[in-house]
């Protein structure tokens, strides 16, 4: 040992004739013997090793004719295995590189170790593998493997030809390493095992980036710790494991520079804090020579990354582990996207890129969507989820350039689109022109993904969440795409012709919820974007989506079974459905961007959508209609167009645009724009009525809320309306339906009386009297004889006020008297105070006395108007300004006669003339007025 420190070179070239003299005794029966022996090796070790090839030839005869037979006879005595064991990792050591070239004598040799890692003491295992270490000395030494310059790629297609060679090297020393790893339940042996497989792809150097090293030796270890998945005794193998795969995937978005630089690389954060200290010093200490990846190896990262997510392995874990296992595969798949990306901007290689995206799409596909129908517990819901975060993952790293592009199409071969596709359909119901999916047509990417996220959502059994449906939402209404937002809408019309359940159709009004909010928060941009300038109708067939799901043949279906059976939770149900849609249309009905105009348009298209698509499948809805009412107390929707109605009414600009002066459309396009949307909202109103009508002629006892309340905000809208044209275009789209409905409520009207309907349409009907005599058209004859049904009806309806006020104005319209429209609202103020009289105590008859005071208030200002007709353009001027005034008089409950012993010559004019003499009077005194207006403030 002196002299061996003093001389070394003269030492090792004499190796052979001195160190036998000490790895001989490894063997001796005296233990004094055998740890002088080993402690002498130990610090000559730098000496003599590498070996001298005397020396190897030297220790090769000495194991031939003695010390193997010798160590295997130690083999029979199980306190000297470990003793065995520790020698014959010396003398692999002593033989170096020639024990590849003695094949025969490595054969021997190798049957030591061969039994004992079978041996059932952990121990001995543990020993056998620190001595298999020697092995990887001896067949990877360090002049094997060339240096190469940090950054360079070494292309796995073409390995150099000694890589080849050293692949036998590999599977002979990796066949006991997963052998003790598969078998092993001691958490030592597996440290142990870990760390000399460590030590291998530090010894392999750069060799390990070929890809058939990597198959032969990172796969195997790596595929066997994840198939055992995530739990407590082998979280910190685990952990190491998939540190190593994170780094090796990192390494190409670490050296390939992106356009603003290096791309940042998030650490990975499941290295567990109760991984073990020597597997943690181990990536410190052995850096393995990761270089970056081609783009060949993309099918081997895919597969050790599908071993992580497999969902066979993840039913029978917990939730929490489960997510922790899908957040570093999702960190791991998100670092993959990023290389590929750098590698398609880089090259602009067009063939790699479609492989690489191509390959994606399906490694989705498979992992989560073959594969989900096998989870029975609840961790499918995680698994969802995940998958949704991976077609997001997508989207967000690969970017529009690459995903939407037509150069990298694909088949759609979602076998659930198939299913849909050959579903069978209802001939009743009438589609918008969508474009359904077929199944193996050739899509762009972003269409695939899309497909599948909702296929992924469409197998789902279990109750979709609301972080599901926010997760589509956010795939489906990316601003950098438009064709993944057709997909989505042609897949939902797609569920829409197959007979579904209330649960499934609920799952679909949910995502149809989100994706409709997450739209409204960029509606006006998006119109702009895809459908203000090409005309594109995809985001009004998206809104009108729900009116036909709630139409839908399975819908139809669960409402005959519920309906049969009694079945209690339906309302729940229904209620939902309501809630889910209305709570979208109130929030368009609320423009929060955009100028108005934009929304105007917007609105106005909406209404036509809908308009359409109740027109052709009228007699589907009529069908709903009769066989709800007779069932059910609420008709969804009937629920929902009326509940939409109102609240564009409510929250929205109708009543404005309905009461706008001349400053707001002095503009010759603005003006058009508000007609045309005045326009589309009666003709949606006008749908409504109808419907709401053949729903009370099938069943007039039910009382619909909905209706009662159509017919308020509807005389809401009338009493905004001043000007003449579009008090015509009123009359023109809702005159028929309103007509129909004042006959269907006098031949119901016993029955109807329990309910507000006949309140409310009183109320419409003196509203729009009160709209006919300050607009003038209540003296235009031919516009009267045009609408002589609907006079006729009014005349003819049981309730009191509404004939009253109808009768009165055929009486004087007979005569063209300008007297008009004051007797007719002289007879409405006489009832109103006739009924005011009989029960002060009823809030409606309390209502009706309001609205009628506030008609005879107008009727003030409306007969000088009305005398003077010769100049019609200068009564419609002034015809806006009254319409404030007679308002703000109504709101005072002005009553003639209350003030008449108080007003200046009234007394006298009540005294000598007529009742109708006197109130044509005052109406053409306006000093009268002003001491009204005093007396009462």
């Amino acid at each position: 040992m002196k002299l061996a420190s003093q001389i070394p070179k003269g030492m090792w070239d004499l190796s052979s004739i001195w160190v036998p003299t000490i790895y001989r005794r490894l063997l001796s029966a005296d233990k004094t013997e055998r740890d002088m022996a080993e402690r002498c090796l130990v610090k000559v070790s730098s000496v003599v090793l590498p070996p001298h090839s005397l020396l190897c030839k030297e220790v090769a005869s000495d194991l031939e004719q003695n010390l193997l037979s010798c160590m295997i006879n130690m083999l029979d005595d199980h306190s000297k295995k470990i003793q065995a064991v520790k020698s014959w990792g010396w003398f692999i050591s002593l033989l170096g590189a020639s024990v590849v070239s003695t094949k025969s004598l490595l054969n021997k040799i190798l049957k030591v170790p061969e039994q004992l890692f079978t041996d059932p003491d952990p121990q001995v295992q543990i020993a056998t593998m620190v001595a298999w270490r020697n092995l990887v000395d001896a067949f990877f030494v360090p002049q094997a493997s060339e240096n190469m310059v940090q950054g360079t790629v070494i292309s796995p297609i073409e390995p150099r030809a000694h890589a080849s060679s050293w692949l036998k090297r590999i599977r002979l020393i990796m066949m006991p390493l997963c052998g003790v790893l598969s078998r092993s339940h001691n958490i030592a042996l597996s440290f142990s095992c870990l760390s000399t497989w460590h030590y291998l792809l530090y010894k392999l150097g750069d060799l390990i980036n070929h890809l058939s090293i990597l198959e032969a030796a990172f796969g195997p270890v790596l595929k066997i710790i994840f198939s055992i998945g995530l739990d407590n005794q082998n979280k910190t193998l685990w952990s190491f494991c998939i540190n190593l795969f994170h780094d090796f995937i990192s390494v190409r978005v670490r050296h390939m520079s992106s356009p603003q630089g290096y791309l940042c690389v998030p650490p990975n954060q499941n290295l567990l804090p109760q991984t073990c200290m020597h597997l943690k010093a181990l990536l410190d200490v052995h850096h393995i020579e990761w270089l970056p990846w081609d783009i060949a190896t993309f099918d081997f990262q895919l597969e050790i990354l599908g071993s992580i997510v497999n969902p066979e392995l993840l039913q029978n874990m917990t939730v929490e582990v489960t997510a922790t296992i899908m957040d570093s595969a999702t960190q791991i798949f998100t670092l993959l996207l990023q290389g590929v990306r750098v590698e398609c901007e880089s090259k602009v290689a067009h063939d790699n890129a479609k492989i690489c995206i191509t390959k994606v799409c399906k490694f989705v596909k498979k992992v989560f969507l073959d594969l989900l129908g096998k989870q029975k517990s609840n961790g499918s819901a995680v698994l969802v989820q995940f998958g949704l975060q991976f077609v997001k993952c997508c989207v967000d790293e690969l970017g529009h350039s690459l995903l939407a592009s037509g150069k990298y199409e694909l088949c759609l071969d979602i076998e659930h689109i198939k299913e849909m596709q050959y579903a069978e359909c209802s001939p009743k119901l009438f589609y918008p022109m969508v474009r359904p999916l077929s199944y193996m047509e050739m899509v762009s990417p972003v269409v695939y993904l899309t497909a599948l996220s909702v296929s992924i959502v469409a197998q789902f059994t279990g109750e979709l969440s609301d972080g599901h449906a926010e997760q589509l939402a956010l795939i489906f209404s990316s601003s950098d795409f438009s064709e993944n937002f057709r997909a989505a809408v042609a897949f939902l019309y797609m569920q829409i012709m197959r007979p579904v359940d209330s649960r499934l159709r609920i799952k679909w009004l949910m995502v149809w919820n989100k994706v409709a909010k997450r739209l409204n928060e960029q509606i006006i941009f998006y119109l702009k974007l895809s459908c203000g300038a090409s005309g594109d109708d995809v985001l009004y067939q998206f809104l009108c989506y729900p009116f036909l799901a709630l139409l839908s043949p399975g819908r139809m279906s669960t409402l005959r079974n519920a309906g049969n059976s009694s079945e209690e939770c339906l309302p729940v149900t229904q209620d939902l459905e309501v809630e889910l849609v209305i709570e979208v249309y109130r929030s368009l009905c609320t423009p929060n961007n955009g100028s108005d105009a934009a929304y105007m348009a917007f609105l106005e298209h909406l209404f036509e959508y809908l308009v359409s698509m109740i027109d052709e499948n009228m007699s589907v809805v009529q069908a709903n209609l009769e066989y709800c009412s007779e069932k059910f107390k609420n008709i969804t929707i009937l629920s929902v167009l009326a509940k939409l109605v109102i609240e564009l009414l409510v929250n929205a600009r109708i009543l404005n645009y309905a009461s706008q002066g001349s400053k707001v459309t002095s503009e010759e396009s603005a003006e058009g724009t508000r007609s045309n949307l005045l326009l589309s909202y009666l003709k949606l109103a006008n749908r409504f009525m109808r419907l709401s009508g053949l729903a009370l002629k099938a069943n007039p006892a039910s009382q619909h809320q909905v209706t009662s309340r159509f017919f308020s905000s509807l005389s809401t809208f009338v009493g905004h309306l001043i000007w003449a044209k579009d008090i015509l275009l009123l009359f023109e789209i809702i005159g028929d339906q309103f007509t129909e409905w004042l006959t269907l409520s006098s031949t119901l009207y016993c029955v109807m009386q329990r309910g507000e309907t006949i309140d409310q349409l009183e109320k419409l009907w003196l509203n729009i009297i009160r709209c006919l005599t300050t607009s003038g058209l209540i003296s235009d004859c031919s516009f009267l004889q045009k609408h002589q049904p609907l006079l006729q009806a009014a005349a003819n309806h049981p309730n009191k006020p509404i004939s009253a006020a109808a009768m009165a104005i055929q009486r004087e319209s007979g005569s063209g008297s300008a007297s008009a429209g004051c007797s007719a609202v002289s007879t409405m103020d006489r009832l109103s105070q006739e009924k005011s009289n009989k029960d002060l105590n009823r809030n409606i008859e309390a209502d009706r006395v309001f609205v009628l005071e506030e008609l005879n208030a107008s009727r003030m200002f409306a007969s000088p108007m009305l005398s003077d007709r010769g100049n019609a353009a200068d009564g419609a001027k002034r015809n806006g300004e009254l319409l404030r005034i007679s308002a703000g008089l109504g709101r005072k409950r002005l009553k003639i006669t209350k003030y008449s012993g108080k007003a200046k010559g009234l007394s006298k004019a009540t005294g000598s003339s007529s009742p109708h003499w006197v109130e044509t009077q005052m109406c053409r005194k306006p000093e009268l007025i002003l001491e009204l207006l005093k007396s009462k403030r």
